[in-house]
């Protein structure tokens, strides 16, 4: 009785998340994760025709709402309450990245005041709405869920004053989901409009849209960051219908990946396949289920081929824009190599699991073996990524002649035509940086204002008439080097440093809170995925939410800690 009484003192002591404001900011932002997890996704009331606008508008109009009436509860509750410490003890609570989170609005800020753009720069650029806006409610969104979606869980504390409760964030798994439930809806749709079936009738229908999303950079975009939650919940789930019902989803999102067209895809089942690799060397069972994983990828590469040979079937995007076929997809889908390797990793995943039930095959005792294997892992995933470099064309070999006192010697060269005239694109935003003076260098040209300042360079606009004609070049088609352009260099710093900062947090308290591996790794795979693509409206705020829930989940194990510790 003395430990309960001493616990309940500690918590009125301390101001935890408690309060009538606080459950009726849950109650908003639980209704908003609602809206905006499942009714975003489908909402496409105008088909394909200006998708990107109708989308905009709709996340914008939500989140203004939410944004004030969450903010305005928490006003109101700071006045009523005249509590003079409320701004010191909310500064000191702060972590690195929520400093960072602060730094970057900020830094946004002073890039638009700082713009010769200013309308773009303050709402974005018309198709992409990307400026200072929707960066500000992006931060806020974080900041909101990261202090109010989770629950305050009731928890037991031994004599000791170890926690006796559930480490696991149950609560937020609930409503990650429902998020998956509906992203299999929008999965199953892309996969079968890849398959030339449309089972809804979209106004304006091509085989570049799929889904309810749009074009399928856009669909990879939401891809993903929504894939990897379902992948990596299920590497981390314990056996029954929740890990039967995670292979299926985990299925169902590989198959989509494999099948919907666009190449960025690939890199974030390597670094997916990767980092899992590395993660499972801490016990046998994550082995097993990273090898379960790696069966389900290869099972679904065998039924994307197999349901080309199905009835009414028709795979329809076998060509990209250069009208050349896609050697991974071909690959995958047509090689019958994809059977060797499913036949390969049945056998090894079946004599683990032979071993292990004999006590044989323990990861910690052979931890160098595996060491050594990851390290063969990565070299030969290295290899395999400069050769398809090379196939892609992504960079080229010429042949420089000699002078007097050396041969002639072979020189790699970037190709600028690479994916799409990516390689152009990432070199017209090196250029157009190195053209800024020193205080845009610093603090950007604006919010989404890229396409305004390259064109209003001459040779810069003259090149982009030149390769993309009529097309109007928007973004670098790299989210990081799109950043250093549009927020400078303040803007960039604190931007990777949000993502830097909390996924290396996360990743090392993830073995308290699993949840915080799944945050890790959908931030991990949001960041390779937009190293050739760029932020837009159907992934970013996905993944600032993310971010929110894994701080808040951080926030959450902090606190126990220090209820055990008093």
């Amino acid at each position: 009785m003395k430990e309960e009484k001493t616990y309940q003192e500690y918590q009125v002591k301390t101001a935890g998340i408690t309060g009538l404001h606080t459950m009726l900011c849950r109650s908003i932002l639980k209704a908003y994760f609602v809206v905006i997890a499942v009714v975003y996704p489908l909402y496409a009331p105008g088909g394909y025709v200006q998708i990107g606008e109708v989308k905009y508008y709709f996340f914008r109009n939500v989140t203004l709402v939410m944004l004030a009436a969450a903010g305005g509860i928490i006003i109101l509750t700071a006045l009523a309450g005249r509590e003079r410490e409320w701004i010191v003890k909310h500064y000191r609570e702060m972590s690195v990245t929520d400093w960072f989170a602060y730094g970057y609005c900020l830094a946004v800020m002073l890039s638009y005041l700082c713009s010769d753009y200013k309308q773009d720069a303050l709402w974005g650029e018309e198709g992409w709405y990307m400026g200072a806006m929707s960066q500000i409610m992006f931060v806020l969104m974080y900041f909101l869920f990261s202090r109010y979606f989770g629950e305050d869980e009731r928890k037991t504390f031994t004599p000791e004053g170890k926690s006796a409760g559930i480490r696991y964030s149950t609560l937020e798994v609930k409503w990650l989901g429902i998020w998956l439930c509906t992203s299999v809806l929008v999965f199953l749709l892309g996969i079968a409009n890849r398959y030339s079936l449309y089972p809804i009738v979209m106004e304006g229908q091509t085989e570049t849209f799929i889904s309810t999303l749009g074009n399928i950079n856009w669909f990879c975009g939401y891809w993903a960051v929504t894939a990897p939650i379902g992948i990596v919940l299920y590497w981390c789930s314990r056996k029954g219908i929740v890990r039967l019902l995670l292979g299926i989803y985990s299925f169902i999102a590989m198959l989509s990946g494999v099948t919907q067209g666009s190449s960025s895809a690939y890199l974030v089942f390597l670094m997916l396949l990767f980092v899992l690799l590395v993660m499972s060397l801490q016990s046998d069972e994550k082995l097993y289920r990273f090898l379960e994983l790696c069966l389900f990828f290869t099972a679904a590469c065998l039924a994307a081929g197999f349901m080309q040979d199905l009835p009414g079937f028709s795979y329809n995007y076998w060509v990209n824009a250069s009208e050349e076929r896609s050697l991974i997809t071909s690959m995958l889908l047509t090689s019958r190599v994809m059977i060797t390797v499913f036949v390969l990793l049945a056998g090894i995943y079946v004599v683990f699991r032979i071993l292990g039930r004999h006590g044989q095959f323990l990861t910690a005792k052979r931890r160098c073996f595996f060491s050594v294997l990851a390290a063969v892992v990565i070299v030969a995933s290295c290899v395999l990524t400069f050769l398809l470099m090379v196939e892609s064309e992504m960079i080229q070999f010429r042949d420089v002649p000699g002078t007097v006192e050396r041969d002639s010697y072979m020189e790699i060269v970037f190709n600028e035509d690479w994916g799409n005239g990516r390689g152009a694109t990432w070199k017209c935003g090196i250029d157009a940086y190195n053209s800024m003076d020193t205080l845009h260098k610093l603090v950007g040209i604006g919010p989404d204002c890229f396409a305004d300042y390259i064109y209003d360079v001459p040779e810069l606009a003259e090149r982009m008439v030149d390769r993309f004609y009529d097309l109007r070049l928007t973004n670098a088609h790299n989210e990081w080097l799109t950043m250093l352009v549009n927020t400078g260099a303040l803007g960039f710093f604190c931007y990777v440093g949000i993502f830097a900062t909390a996924f290396t947090r996360y990743l090392r308290r993830a073995d308290e809170q699993p949840l915080l591996y799944v945050c890790a790794v959908v931030l991990l795979a949001y960041t390779v995925h937009n190293m050739v693509s760029f932020q837009q409206i159907l992934h970013t705020p996905y993944v600032f939410v993310v971010l929110g829930i894994g701080e808040g989940v951080a926030r959450g194990w902090k606190r126990e800690k220090s209820r055990a510790v008093w």
